[in-house]
């Protein structure tokens, strides 16, 4: 669906409309428009779209959260609570969590690291991710990586599996009666867990080889020989900086945003009457050949300060924009670049052959293959 956003781009410009039966929806590639879509013009959220996350086969999921949250004045109040466990601030606390994290992932990766044995990454990345949520938001040690899945985490993916079959089809199959209680069970384990977690500790309170070789050597200079790596250490990689921000452009893990305009409204030149919907297309955005040069070429550089190759800083906005901003950014990118620095100070990978590029839409952009790769210390 998002190549197909950015194939009728080419036909219809960047900003066009897509009837769905007797829906319609304006989709928004242009990063101008993105910019006031998201921004400026006080859009509210879709409620068509947003009220549909809440709950999956009527068991709440993600609720009245910040992600599905249509009441402004609410969001605002859940947002201002939030904020203050997510201000880079407050994160440096982590740092010595994201290194013995990263450090355990390492270790991991020693045990196969023959250049022989396949190690999908999408999975253990997945599973890393989820072990350091647990960790800092709970207190809970879920165990060793080269373990036995935690429960909590076969439960997640169950699901995420149900949430994902009802977004690409909200008239999934009535008869699927054991998918969808094996889903409700996975949905109500996950949120009890959690409920009795944060009752009982309180945590509410605690909450292509050329550019390799460049970050190979960044990594090397700058935290080679250290063991902890803090966060002025990890600023200082711009390299390592420019490499997720390209991934990110390329590969957006949260797809799109969607907004509904509450009156008539004048948007780049096109009347959008009141209680429409739009969807900003990240993917698809950042692909589009009229908002980025070359945009299916991995380039890094790009993003250096002094490039000439300049675009909107709207073309590409993985994390969104605006006050919705994922709240999560600061957070993420420091788990990233912590872990790619530990893996590149003691493994040289190279991928597995015969994988593809192709994407799987799970709900959240993925490899299709997993990044299959050999390891060699």
């Amino acid at each position: 669906m998002d190549d197909y956003l950015v194939e009728i781009s080419k036909t219809y410009g960047l900003v066009f409309r897509l009837c769905f039966w007797n829906q319609v929806a304006v989709f928004v590639l242009d990063p101008e428009c993105i910019k006031d879509v998201l921004v400026t013009g006080n859009h509210q959220k879709s409620k068509r779209f947003y009220s549909r996350l809440t709950s999956v086969f009527g068991t709440r999921f993600i609720g009245q959260g910040l992600e599905t949250q249509l009441d402004s004045k609410h969001w605002i109040m859940q947002r201002i609570h939030f904020d203050q466990w997510f201000k880079p601030s407050y994160i440096r606390q982590f740092a010595s969590e994201f290194n013995v994290f990263a450090d355990s992932y390492t270790k991991y990766l020693e045990t196969s690291a023959d250049g022989k044995t396949e190690i999908h990454l999408l999975h253990s990345f997945n599973k890393l991710t989820m072990h350091l949520l647990y960790k800092v938001a709970f207190s809970v040690d879920m165990g060793p990586l080269h373990g036995k899945n935690h429960p909590f985490v076969t439960k997640m993916k169950t699901a995420m599996s149900g949430f994902s079959a009802l977004l690409a089809n909200p008239l999934v199959d009535p008869f699927k009666w054991g998918f969808r209680r094996e889903v409700r069970g996975a949905i109500n384990f996950i949120r009890g867990s959690a409920k009795q977690m944060m009752i009982d500790r309180k945590v509410a309170m605690h909450l292509d080889q050329w550019f390799m070789s460049k970050l190979q050597r960044e990594i090397d200079e700058n935290v080679g020989a250290v063991s902890g790596i803090s966060l002025n250490e990890i600023e200082k990689l711009s390299y390592l900086d420019m490499v997720l921000k390209e991934t990110l452009r390329l590969y957006p893990v949260g797809k799109a945003t969607f907004r509904g305009t509450i009156r008539d409204y004048n948007l780049g030149g096109h009347l959008i009457p009141a209680g429409t919907d739009m969807m900003v297309s990240f993917y698809a955005t950042s692909r589009a050949g009229q908002n980025i040069r070359d945009p299916t070429k991995f380039s890094p550089e790009r993003f250096h300060i002094d490039s000439s190759d300049k675009f909107s800083k709207y073309a590409s906005t993985p994390f969104s924009a605006g006050p919705h901003t994922c709240i999560g950014k600061k957070f993420t990118e420091i788990q990233i670049k912590i872990t790619i620095s530990k893996i590149m100070q003691n493994f040289d990978f190279e991928l597995v052959p015969g994988q593809t590029c192709d994407l799987a839409d799970n709900a959240t952009l993925q490899a299709k293959d997993g990044v299959k790769c050999f390891f060699l210390f």
